[in-house]
């Protein structure tokens, strides 16, 4: 008796998960000589899930019918392959979604920041480059600051360039409501820094223009300093820098007093106000450094 039967060998579906394909819609930036989206940030980890889709519907194509034991060998093969190329969708896809959602972080994407990233010119992405290649991979930061001292990178420290590098213009010039708190800062308005007993309003110059200033909520020399932050790729370094996340706008005497320091340490500010920008500061910094995090797993370190 022929003991010989057919067997069907692993197929499978020719499509991302319906979480990811969900994000396409919105890859087009609105202003894309400007601007980059989240999701084209994260082109190349886009671009390896789209190639393992490419190679399954090429899996899927091929026949997966064997005779065994004759074709056992065979059939066995197309099984291995299917759960190979399953393993691959599966980490393409998850490197995916960790890029995008540190970038939607980043963004602030629940506030009232915007989804669109600056991106490093070719000249400033090299001017990184140069600083992390600079710094080595002997440095380590230094301790933290006593209380109520400023952050500092100081001028003969090997991480000096490549903070020089992201912090020349940054932010740049970029639209009122861009930051945290952009809609909230109108000229004759107390000044919510200080109390309202202070008599200190939000002021505007001659021609018009508010006299605040972009404040980065956890002071850019601390964040160079974070675990982790000077083994980011040099785009990684600009965006994290720039990031909608860690900036607000502030009076130009507030962001004055405070420095490369906490709010807590703004001369005669308000109570209230100082508590909500401590825990403001607290919320943020644990948001950039799982970001960091999470980029540097994509990175592979």
């Amino acid at each position: 008796m022929d003991a010989s039967r057919c067997k069907t060998a692993s197929r499978l579906l020719a499509a991302l998960p319906l979480s990811f394909l969900l994000l396409l819609p919105s890859l087009v930036s609105a202003d894309p000589a400007a601007a980059a989206t989240p999701q084209e940030v994260c082109a190349a980890q886009y671009a390896a899930a789209q190639a393992a889709k490419a190679r399954i519907a090429a899996h899927n194509a091929r026949p997966h019918q064997f005779v065994v034991p004759r074709d056992q060998a065979a059939a066995d093969a197309y099984d291995a392959e299917a759960k190979d190329l399953t393993a691959t969708q599966d980490k393409a896809v998850a490197a995916y979604m960790s890029c995008f959602n540190a970038m939607m972080a980043l963004a602030d994407a629940a506030g009232t920041g915007d989804l669109n990233f600056k991106e490093p010119t070719p000249g400033k992405r090299a001017e990184i480059e140069r600083g992390k290649q600079r710094l080595g991979s002997g440095w380590t930061p230094l301790p933290p600051p006593r209380s109520g001292a400023n952050w500092q990178v100081p001028k003969n420290s090997p991480l000096r360039p490549l903070f020089d590098a992201v912090r020349k213009d940054n932010p740049g010039s970029v639209p009122y409501t861009y930051f945290k708190g952009g809609t909230k800062l109108t000229a004759g308005a107390p000044d919510p820094a200080y109390p309202r007993s202070s008599g200190r309003l939000i002021e505007a110059s001659r021609n018009g223009r508010l006299k605040i200033s972009a404040d980065h909520i956890v002071p850019l020399s601390e964040l160079v300093q974070m675990p982790g932050f000077t083994k980011l790729s040099a785009d990684y370094m600009f965006i994290i820098t720039r990031a909608p996340i860690n900036f607000q706008w502030l009076s130009a005497a507030s962001n004055l007093s405070k420095q490369s320091r906490s709010a807590a340490y703004v001369t005669g500010a308000d109570l209230r106000w100082i508590n909500s920008q401590v825990a403001l500061e607290q919320d943020v910094r644990g948001k950039l450094q799982t970001a960091i995090d999470q980029l540097l797993k994509i990175q592979g370190n």
